[in-house]
């Protein structure tokens, strides 16, 4: 009788030792699967929050481009069209032509004073490092 209860003890043990196997493959299993799932979750929440900001994106520039294509149909677009491509005025204006020489000269002189201002500002070594290096 007492090798009976041997072999029982020994096969109950090995049947605890199975289950115990074959309850953390499960357990593995479903952390496994738990961690996959949760990344797969922030990974869609985090392509959420991207197509947000660049659907807010989006729709500031289309109402950007909904104020362009009404100046577009103003009567001031087609006003300033006319005035500055086609050369026309209202009956009442006048109108001031510059010549290009003109502009030329007042560019010459508008970098003339800026660099006037730019020596004014400068410190006496730096007046000394352009010299020598510019």
């Amino acid at each position: 009788m007492r090798l009976k209860t041997k072999k029982t003890k020994r096969s109950s043990g090995y049947r605890n030792n199975i289950f115990f196997i074959v309850m953390t493959v499960m357990l593995i299993f479903f952390v496994v699967n738990l961690f996959v799932s949760w990344r797969k979750n922030l990974m869609i929440n985090n392509e959420i929050d991207t197509l947000q900001v660049e659907i807010a994106d989006l729709e500031k520039q289309n109402f950007e481009l909904t104020g362009l294509i009404q100046y577009f149909n103003s009567q001031a677009f087609i006003e300033e069209k006319a005035r500055v491509d086609l050369g026309l005025k209202k009956e009442d204006e006048k109108m001031v032509i510059v010549a290009d020489s003109y502009k030329e000269q007042f560019k010459a002189e508008k970098m003339v004073l800026d660099k006037q201002k730019e020596d004014v500002t400068l410190n006496n070594p730096q007046k000394w490092y352009r010299y020598f290096f510019n």
